[in-house]
């Protein structure tokens, strides 16, 4: 069976999210409501219409002390939906997962499944419901998880519980208008090319939480042998040049970048920001100052990560709590950091 098909979506009214609504989530999903910016496994959307139809993003964790539901094959190096590139391949649970996810909607047609992955230690189901439903989205979740489990423990010729699969509790991420269905698509599909590439090039994807520069620590994520390059140069540019200093400093850094130099920048205004593109598609080296803290589960975005998983990026935070605004002084924080690391520190 074809794990994608968006062919023939039926139309799913945007629901007023934050009309109340019942909430039948257990304390340690409202505990994971409350965890600020980092990514949980047991998310829930406030205030969401549950019974409403709807498409869903699901997450399922697998309990720690559960097999594996499969392992990475292929070349990480290899184009996502090419021959020979990374992939799952899922063990006897994991493909009693894959089969009961398929057949799911044969229990009850009120719900499609647009696509799934199965992972080693998680599962995404893209899901839809149809139809005003009577019933909860947690009903849906916790019966696709009991047919799962019953098919396992007739495997294993022994009962066992739910939650020996799965941690308790789930991830669902609706469909909201400022998402896109395609982009769901896309993130799910590649998720074994993302996983390929921390398992086979770990270099490009250190994290480190104290990296000292002059007499601060600081965190750092993706390529640290940037940081050995002596040939750094710091992105800045003052709203006081005139565009012909701002044209001259471009080329520079441009040149520079496309010989091998590491750019070091916040990447803040528009036109530092262009300058980035730019050297990007040079096939440039960045160095990028961030203010926030990284959450607990941090991965880089889409972008981010490809030049992560091509060593051409490090990302160093300043560490601040998630959520705080970006001020003047922050910014003159950033630029010291950038040029310290462009001169050596």
């Amino acid at each position: 069976m074809e794990k994608e098909g968006a062919a023939g979506l039926s139309k799913v009214k945007k629901v007023d999210y934050k009309k109340k609504t019942e909430i039948t989530m257990d304390s340690i999903w409202i505990k994971s409501l409350k965890e600020g910016g980092g990514h949980s496994y047991h998310r829930r959307a406030i205030n969401h219409d549950y019974f409403a139809p709807f498409i869903y993003h699901i997450i399922l964790k697998k309990d720690e002390d559960c097999d594996s539901f499969g392992f990475v094959v292929g070349d990480a190096r290899i184009e996502p939906g090419r021959p020979g590139c990374a992939d799952i391949n899922e063990s006897p649970l994991g493909k009693i997962i894959a089969k009961e996810i398929i057949h799911f909607p044969y229990e009850y047609p009120i719900i499609r499944i647009l696509q799934y992955k199965v992972m080693p230690d998680h599962v995404h189901i893209l899901l839809q419901v149809l139809f005003r439903s009577d019933k909860h989205l947690d009903f849906y979740v916790e019966a696709l998880r009991s047919r799962i489990t019953a098919k396992y423990s007739r495997m294993l010729g022994r009962k066992i519980e739910d939650n020996d699969i799965f941690e308790i509790g789930y991830c669902d991420k609706p469909l909201y208008d400022d998402r896109s269905l395609d982009g769901l698509y896309t993130y799910i599909r590649q998720n074994p090319h993302r996983l390929a590439m921390r398992q086979q090039y770990p270099e490009f994807f250190k994290r480190v939480r104290n990296l000292r520069i002059g007499n601060q620590d600081y965190s750092a994520y993706g390529n640290l042998f940037l940081l050995r390059n002596p040939d750094k140069e710091a992105v800045k540019i003052s709203r006081s040049f005139e565009r012909e200093e701002i044209l001259e400093r471009k080329s520079s850094w441009l040149s520079s970048a496309s010989k091998g130099a590491i750019l070091v920048s916040p990447f803040i205004s528009k036109a530092e920001k262009d300058v980035r593109t730019e050297a990007e598609a040079l096939d440039a080296k960045i160095i990028l100052i961030v203010h926030e803290e990284f959450p607990e589960r941090f991965k880089p975005a889409a972008h981010d990560f490809s030049l992560c998983s091509e060593g051409r990026l490090l990302i160093i935070s300043l560490g601040l709590p998630t959520g705080t605004d970006i001020t003047y002084p922050i910014c003159s924080d950033m630029n010291a950091l950038a040029k310290a690391i462009a001169e050596g520190y």
